[in-house]
């Protein structure tokens, strides 16, 4: 904005000495070069000053301003070319002090002066003094008309400011130390699930073998890691997967750990200047980085991208042709191919006019953060939370406050899972240097829904060999799909982001075997960042093989399917559609409770109700028997509540493949 400013005094001045030489002739009869002040020694001066200021001799002409003023010290012609002189030279407080001057002198010898100071006061963070010169002019007769929208929206940015500042939020920012931090810029990328892995961004001196720099500067990506005792490990170079002789920055990593896609500018296969590029992770190394395609970059800009928690969404930032403002948040989707596109905009609630900036998208699924400099804010770009419902649709972006927000700019935050702290760049006193980064406790009203996550490995039952099976995460009330994953092909390790407060179903598949379920709710009062450790042996379709089906619902003493069941037994239906010449029996089992004549009955029918389903849905009668056992055979203690839900269950038999 500050080539905006020297536009403004350049204009300004101009008008300003066509105007004091007009109001000196109108005072003196028509006296030409003749300025505001009485004093003949005075202007003949402040005309070598302005002479000097023309030849852009600073130096001399704030030598004859100065000058100027002992002979008269409310020329108001001299606070005006000396604010002009400050601007040229980047002292902008300077600059608004001597118009401030002028204006104390005489608000009507020039009333434009008004507006100009006011806009310059709110872009640096002088909200009350650029509230009363906004104020001051709006109310003035001759104030110019075309200005009024920018006036009216200068004085709700000021209101705004001033606001934040009387109500501030909790923010205690603690600098990540010497491990993490240097005296060049570092920009938070990433931090893993478990809050244990830290990746950033540094621009530092280039050296000649690097292709293309920013101003004699690169880019490359470092990673810390937690030691035992919860510090931060030296930082280390990413290496040459990522990095590479040009510019990368702006890495994004799936909270499953699959998939990492960052920004790289001016490659031979890009679209445009810079493009999103993604990697896939292969045991314990990553492949290499391949350009997202067309329907994802343009020939314009693409970078910042996000990940959500299901994998199947990124979020990212364009100034592609078709948005709302200058650089917007789009998204784009996985289709079942495993392909990117779908690209679209994600509309007038979070874009702006203005710029946005480095979305991130929390694990939780429904909050982004982003910034921002279009919003209403404290000035350049401030940081906002947005929340979708469940409808996809997007609340009003909200400020986070002041003092996170500045009137410098913030220009990206990440929370962690657990939704009680929050990483971000800065640049401020008591650094290393440059940006370095900070973490603080996030105040409650910006927090995200917790989630935990689950960890483990998948093997074959028998062999133990490391299995690439299909994840799948399901809220049971709504049956809505919260996170699909996979396995890894190398180590058969997983990682699934867990919802808290949700009642969940995990089905865990692979062809070939039978499938693997459960259920769970982790409660909001009882969320760490401590992963639950899940081993999931899946047994191989043979005869004999049997399953706990654990997402199979009935009420207490009924036989009728509650809806919960319906996604435990689509996945039933899927298996044995896909493996048409299976026949298998559905067993049913009760605690103790009741007589054994009613148990046996009961658990009859339960069974029944589900081959009546797979009938239903057109699996062939004659591939499918249930039996009740009632209370024989239990698998728990029945003398606990525990134990006895255990030994209440349904089971999926093979019979013969």
């Amino acid at each position: 904005m500050n080539s905006i400013f020297r536009y403004l005094a350049v204009l300004l001045l101009s008008l300003v000495l066509i105007n004091s030489e007009s109001y000196a002739q109108s005072r003196r009869g028509g006296m030409a070069n003749h300025y505001v002040s009485k004093s003949r020694k005075a202007n003949k001066i402040f005309e070598k000053a302005r002479d000097a200021f023309y030849a852009k001799n600073y130096e001399d002409a704030e030598f004859y301003l100065d000058k100027t003023l002992s002979f008269d010290s409310s020329f108001i012609e001299v606070y005006i070319l000396r604010g002009q002189i400050a601007m040229e030279q980047h002292r902008n407080y300077d600059a608004i002090k001597n118009y401030n001057k002028a204006i104390e002198l005489n608000e009507d010898f020039y009333p434009k002066l008004l507006y100009m100071t006011a806009t310059m006061e709110l872009d640096k963070g002088l909200y009350y003094s650029a509230l009363k010169h906004f104020k001051a002019y709006a109310k003035r007769p001759d104030a110019d008309p075309s200005l009024r929208r920018r006036i009216e929206n200068g004085v709700d940015r000021c209101d705004f400011a001033i606001y934040q500042i009387e109500h501030p939020v909790p923010f205690n920012p603690i600098n990540l130390g010497p491990n993490v931090n240097t005296e060049f810029d570092e920009y938070i990328n990433t931090i893993s699930t478990d809050d244990q892995e830290l990746i950033i961004t540094r621009l530092y001196p280039a050296t000649t073998r690097n292709t293309h720099t920013m101003r004699g500067k690169t880019e490359d990506f470092f990673v810390s890691y937690r030691d035992a005792d919860g510090n931060w490990t030296k930082i280390k170079n990413l290496g040459p997967v990522f990095n590479s002789l040009d510019n990368e920055g702006a890495m994004s990593i799936a909270p499953d750990n699959s998939i990492a896609i960052f920004t790289a500018c001016y490659r031979d296969e890009g679209f445009g200047s810079c493009d999103l590029y993604i990697s896939r992770r292969k045991g314990d190394k990553w492949s290499y980085p391949e350009n997202m395609g067309a329907d994802v970059n343009t020939r314009w800009w693409e970078t910042n991208s996000t990940i959500s928690s299901d994998g199947k969404t990124i979020y990212f930032i364009s100034n592609r042709k078709g948005g709302v403002g200058k650089s917007d948040i789009w998204k784009a989707e996985k289709d079942k191919y495993g392909q990117w596109g779908n690209v679209q905009n994600l509309g007038i609630v979070v874009n702006s006019k203005g710029k946005e900036m480095t979305p991130y998208i929390h694990p939780d699924g429904r909050t982004l953060y982003f910034a921002s400099d279009g919003h209403m804010g404290m000035g350049g770009m401030d940081l906002f939370v947005t929340h979708m419902d469940e409808n996809g649709n997007w609340s009003k972006p909200v400020n986070m406050g002041y003092p996170i927000n500045t009137i410098e700019n913030e220009m990206g935050i990440i929370v962690n899972a657990k939704g009680n702290l929050a990483y971000i760049s800065s640049q401020r006193k008591g650094g290393f240097g440059g940006y370095d980064v900070y973490n603080f406790d996030l105040y409650k009203e910006a927090r995200p829904d917790p989630v935990t996550y689950m960890r483990g490995y998948v093997r074959d039952a028998e062999t133990h060999k490391p299995l690439e099976a299909k994840f799948e995460l399901v809220n049971l009330s709504s049956g809505k799909t919260i996170i699909n994953s996979t396995s890894d092909k190398e180590k058969g390790d997983f990682m699934v982001i867990i919802p808290v407060g949700i009642p969940l179903a995990l089905s865990v598949e692979k062809q070939g075997y039978l499938f693997y379920s459960d259920n769970f709710d982790v409660k909001a009062d009882s969320v760490n960042l401590k992963a639950y450790i899940k081993n999931v042996d899946l047994q191989p379709l043979k005869a004999g093989q049997s399953v706990v089906l654990k997402n199979i619902f009935f009420a207490s003493g009924s036989y009728e399917l509650e809806k919960e069941s319906y996604t435990e037994l689509n996945k039933l239906y899927d298996l044995l559609a896909h493996n048409n010449t299976l026949r298998v029996e559905i067993s049913g089992y009760t605690d103790n409770v009741g007589s054994r004549k009613d148990n046996i009955l009961l658990s009859q029918n339960r069974a029944k109700a589900v081959v009546d389903y797979l009938v239903q849905k057109g699996i062939d009668k004659s591939r499918l028997i249930y039996k009740g056992y009632g209370e024989s055979r239990p698998v728990d203690t029945n003398d606990t509540e525990v134990g006895r839900q255990q030994n209440r269950r349904t089971e999926l038999k093979i019979l013969n493949i």
